[in-house]
């Protein structure tokens, strides 16, 4: 679906959320909205799809774990009147496209990769601390929701030490990453990647187990974990 004469929503696109948005588009685009948006976030190259791919990419993360309930969709509501002085009756457009959002349950990686267009790669932390702020409500972060707020990070192109930045904010302990598994700083060599790995693979290999008086399944589970760490290190960093 062509959306504003031919900017467009990626994850939209000739999907249920098209109308929605259309409809929506009008509240985002009078003189004032602009003016605080330039004051508030200078530097997007979409101001309408920067807002309507934000709220969608929250809600998405929002329903992982169920229905929206009417505290998670005021987090958003929130951040909008608070961080960008929006009147309470602007704001119908976000109730509008998180209903559609949970009736369609897109992807997330469209979403995330038209909120990265729209706002020139600014912002991206923002996204993923609005992202814990709404599971947050109601203790909702568990092992599911975790997860899909790890997936929004690497596509939003985070660090782990970008991301920790993040959850220290909200007073959670630090992301388990294939680094602190290996137990090494991110900032470590190639070499000293395999040095630690080498190191860690030793200690915990399952024969151990026994030796150590460990239980032989807890041995190979955490043998599995590292030998995951390091490959995935060695994926992103191209290990030779």
């Amino acid at each position: 679906m062509s959306w504003m004469m031919g900017a467009g929503l990626g994850f939209l696109r000739g999907g249920p959320l098209g109308a929605i948005v259309v409809g929506a588009v009008q509240h985002f685009i009078s003189k004032a909205m602009k003016k605080k948006l330039e004051a508030s976030l200078p530097g997007l190259a979409n101001r309408q799809i920067f807002i309507a791919s934000l709220v969608a990419l929250v809600a998405r993360v929002g329903i992982e774990k169920g229905p929206l309930s009417p505290r998670e969709i005021s987090v958003i509501r929130r951040f909008f009147t608070k961080n960008l002085d929006y009147a309470s009756d602007d704001l119908s457009f976000v109730s509008d496209i998180a209903q559609q959002v949970q009736k369609a349950r897109p992807d997330l990686m469209p979403i995330v990769e038209d909120y990265k267009k729209s706002s020139n790669n600014l912002y991206l932390s923002l996204a993923l601390a609005l992202a814990y702020q709404i599971t947050m409500v109601g203790n909702g972060l568990n092992s599911q929701t975790q997860k899909i707020i790890n997936q929004l990070a690497d596509y939003l192109g985070l660090s782990y030490d970008a991301h920790d930045q993040v959850r220290r904010k909200y007073s959670l302990e630090a992301l388990k990453t294939p680094y602190t598994i290996l137990e090494i700083k991110s900032s470590a060599s190639n070499e000293e990647i395999k040095k630690a790995y080498r190191k860690m693979a030793s200690r915990f290999h399952p024969d151990r187990a026994g030796h150590d008086g460990g239980s032989p399944e807890t041995a190979h589970l955490k043998f599995l974990e590292i030998q995951g760490a390091y490959q995935e290190l060695e994926r992103m960093r191209e290990i030779d």
